[in-house]
């Protein structure tokens, strides 16, 4: 069992930045938006998988922020992320399920928060 999370977690790592390496040609605020999406998806999954749809949101809000922040986002920018983040994983688990429906919601979520404030 712990031999299949460490598996899972290094899938995602591994994931997230080949997506984040293939952004090297797009401009900042398309990186901060692929960031937080990608970083709301596998936030989003992680977090439905530890915590159900309360873990969904927490997950997602923290991966948006951090993958928006590590892109070079404002203060707000990261805010928006982060709460678009939760409320898409939120709605995404609710209405899709399990963590497929999360990191869904997580990705639109935490991609439409960023967007709206760059």
């Amino acid at each position: 069992m712990q031999n299949r999370k460490a598996t899972a977690a290094l899938a995602s790592v591994a994931m997230s930045a080949a997506l984040l390496v293939g952004c090297a040609s797009a401009t900042p605020s398309q990186n901060r938006i692929g960031a937080a999406a990608v970083g709301g998806a596998v936030g989003g999954a992680v977090g439905q998988k530890a915590g159900g749809r309360t873990g969904a949101g927490v997950g997602a809000a923290a991966g948006a922020g951090l993958g928006s922040n590590s892109q070079g986002s404002s203060t707000k920018g990261t805010t928006g992320s982060a709460v678009g983040g939760a409320v898409g994983a939120i709605i995404g688990e609710k209405v899709i399920g399990g963590s497929t429906g999360a990191a869904i919601g997580g990705a639109l979520g935490g991609g439409a928060g960023a967007a709206v404030t760059e």
